[in-house]
């Protein structure tokens, strides 16, 4: 199981930085921000993945700019992915800054980035504490 969950975490790694490096992404997809805090930080890849019962399933990412926004694409990068009725969880990864996120924000069965996504919601609010910036910084 962990092996399957470590080639899970990479493929999704992959997807993002293929994503990043593609300048043609859509941004049709549905959007949010990211904020530590006050603060945001940009090339901070965030990984959606959809509750389906008791498991997860990858189902895209984002990739923050300098304002903490993203627009969401799926797993390929290559289209817009808008995000149906339904249970999500977010994990981060670093594309940019060497920052390493505590393992909760990394494995979908921990992150504290949960969101039940409605049909009249217009884009995600992802919030981290601040104090965990801070200790990332130090």
């Amino acid at each position: 199981m962990k092996t399957r969950i470590g080639l899970l975490n990479a493929a999704i790694v992959a997807a993002c930085l293929m994503g990043c490096s593609s300048p043609a992404i859509s941004r049709d997809g549905s959007s949010g921000s990211l904020q530590f805090g006050a603060d945001t930080l940009s090339d901070i890849c965030v990984v959606v993945h959809k509750k389906d019962g008791s498991s997860f399933q990858g189902a895209g990412f984002g990739t923050t700019d300098h304002n903490g926004s993203f627009h969401l694409v799926n797993n390929g990068g290559q289209e817009a992915l808008v995000l149906e009725p339904g249970d999500y969880c977010f994990t981060l990864e670093s594309l940019g800054p060497q920052i390493v996120f505590p393992a909760d924000y990394l494995k979908p069965e921990t992150t504290p980035l949960k969101v039940t996504w409605t049909t009249d919601m217009k884009s995600l609010d992802l919030k981290v504490p601040a104090e965990l910036l801070a200790r990332l910084s130090k």
